[in-house]
């Protein structure tokens, strides 16, 4: 007997909608930019993969609980989002249109219930609890900031630039058991992961602010008060100038203290995030921002922050 038609083309569309609203390429950076980390900077740090020492397996399952994770905060993040993204995105906006909420509101507890199995399996592996509190809890995150926290000013802001600037530390959690405690290699490790994590979340909180700048009218029709939409964009503006320079700032300074080859090839090989950072700079400094250069720009800050991972020096 043959399969009804509209069952098979409605089973599609709830699998490609739930791809699209899972964000792949956001995944892939995240994944790619623990998998730089890793084989990139950390791998010349010290001497003989002193800073590798995770076995590629667990490492792989600390990769998939990140991407697991991400999915089902981006699926749980459409699901409330359904009417700001019809006024804001409604070429994007799929939800009970392509994909059904119930296809969402099943798919992220199974998600987040694979990623909790992955990180109990490397809390057990490692002998450390740390892996599978620090997923339950951005779990919770995610859910608190779709839920509620979206809509208060900077609150649901801080939360995403924070659990970007997680990464890098989630890959400090797998790779300090590896590490006696108070040793100089461990106090190295974490050294490395929150300069790079604290960076990456105050670039992130500038993009968030950037992007909540140009949904102003879906929000407000769906009842969020996000900053811009409560304090206007000339404000906006100027808050995210200010984080801009802060950024620079603290960026310069950790730089004038680490111990590093001296040298203008040296000096380039971390100052090629500034390209995108001048950029944002610039376009917050015109007359008219335009929001989405903006927050494309700061993403061009992240990725630059990623593939410097490269070439920059070790400790």
């Amino acid at each position: 007997m043959a399969a009804d038609r509209s069952s098979l083309s409605s089973k599609r569309g709830n699998l490609r909608g739930l791809i699209r609203l899972a964000r792949p390429l956001n995944l892939l950076y995240a994944a790619g930019t623990l998998a730089l980390l890793r084989f990139g900077w950390m791998a010349r740090w010290g001497t003989d993969g002193e800073f590798t020492s995770l076995p590629w397996p667990l490492f792989l399952e600390g990769m998939g609980v990140v991407v697991l994770l991400m999915a089902a905060g981006n699926w749980i993040n459409a699901y409330f989002d359904v009417v700001e993204d019809r006024i804001n995105r409604p070429d994007r906006a799929i939800v009970d249109r392509t994909v059904k909420r119930r296809v969402l509101i099943l798919a992220h507890p199974t998600f987040n219930l694979i990623a909790l199995g992955l990180a109990g399996h490397l809390s057990l592996a490692l002998g450390s609890w740390t892996p599978l509190l620090m997923a339950l809890g951005v779990a919770f995150l995610l859910w608190m900031y779709s839920a509620r926290w979206k809509a208060i000013p900077l609150v649901g802001n801080g939360v995403v630039a924070g659990l970007i600037g997680l990464v890098p530390l989630w890959l400090g959690v797998l790779e300090s058991p590896f590490h006696p405690v108070g040793s100089s290699s461990e106090q190295t490790l974490w050294l490395g992961m929150l300069a790079y994590g604290g960076m990456a979340s105050g670039i992130a909180m500038v993009r968030e602010i950037a992007k909540d700048a140009q949904d102003i009218e879906g929000d407000l029709a769906a009842g969020k008060t996000t900053f811009p939409a409560r304090f206007g964009t000339r404000t906006t503006r100027w808050t995210c100038l200010a984080l801009l320079l802060l950024i620079g700032l603290a960026y310069g300074t950790a730089l004038s203290t680490m111990n590093l080859e001296t040298g203008p090839v040296s000096r380039l090989k971390w100052s090629i995030p500034a390209v995108g950072w001048s950029w944002s700079l610039m376009l917050l400094m015109g007359s008219e921002t335009r929001w989405d250069r903006v927050s494309t720009a700061t993403l061009l800050t992240l990725l630059l922050g990623s593939l410097q991972c490269l070439w920059i020096d070790g400790f």
